[in-house]
């Protein structure tokens, strides 16, 4: 008599895998659809907030404090916009509006936004920025990478600390921007997904997990490349590369 059991084992790895993704295909559609309107709705009283602050800063004779409050009130709707432009973005693909540009300009005016909080939180902004070619770039949305990667320095410093922003050309027909801190650094485990969409490591409520993918999609669009370099307690630096614009 002859016994015997045969034994299938069916290795189902790129099953997971596949039906993970689509699960966060899914996750992304649904996400997408929720952006758009939230974006819509804001983008219409930051209309009529902005329309107003325009109309009042034409009034003559107003008074110094009050002109800096409006103008700040124009900067922060403005940088609003581009964030629900960026939350738009995200929904669907829409055209870049990508023209010659002074990078080191939209990055000083990145930083003009962010002044308020740096300084309120004592944290100081070097900046080292050197002469760079034009770069053929939509200047809102690399605006929109450099608040991005700016702020969660400012959220790793926590109080005191200093960032240290430089562009420099670190090969033909590119330029380059570096955003260092010096704060507590980030774990090779957490580097390996940081750029992943939904995951993040800040508490509940504090954070989506989509700031750091879409400045690589941005990035991408650009044709561009953004990493990270940090070691646990020896601070963290992101790199955004942009090919520069093409003689015509």
């Amino acid at each position: 008599m002859t016994a015997g059991a045969v034994v299938i084992v069916e290795d189902i790895t790129d099953f997971k895998n596949l039906l993970d993704q689509t699960i966060l295909s899914e996750k992304l559609v649904e996400i997408g659809r929720l952006s758009a309107g939230i974006a819509h709705e804001i983008n219409n009283p930051l209309s009529v907030i902005s329309y107003a602050t325009q109309l009042l800063l034409r009034e003559e004779d107003l008074p110094p404090f009050q002109i800096e409050m409006l103008e700040r009130i124009e900067n922060e709707t403005d940088r609003l916009k581009t964030l629900t432009g960026g939350l738009l973005s995200f929904s669907r693909s829409g055209e870049s509006r990508q023209r010659l540009t002074d990078f080191n300009e939209t990055v000083r005016d990145a930083l003009r936004l962010l002044h308020f909080e740096t300084a309120r939180k004592q944290i100081a902004l070097h900046e080292c920025l050197a002469a760079l070619p034009l770069v053929r770039m939509d200047a809102n949305k690399i605006k929109q990478v450099v608040i991005n990667l700016v702020m969660n320095a400012i959220q790793a410093l926590g109080e005191r600390g200093n960032i240290t922003l430089k562009t420099f050309e670190p090969e033909p027909k590119m330029v380059e921007l570096s955003v260092a801190d010096d704060g507590p650094g980030i774990s090779p485990e957490v580097q390996q997904r940081m750029f992943e969409p939904f995951y993040t490591t800040k508490k509940e409520g504090e954070g989506t997990g989509l700031g750091l993918y879409i400045c690589r999609s941005i990035v991408s669009d650009h044709g561009g490349q953004i990493w990270v370099e940090s070691m646990p307690g020896e601070g963290t630096t992101f790199h955004i590369r942009l090919p520069v614009a093409q003689s015509v």
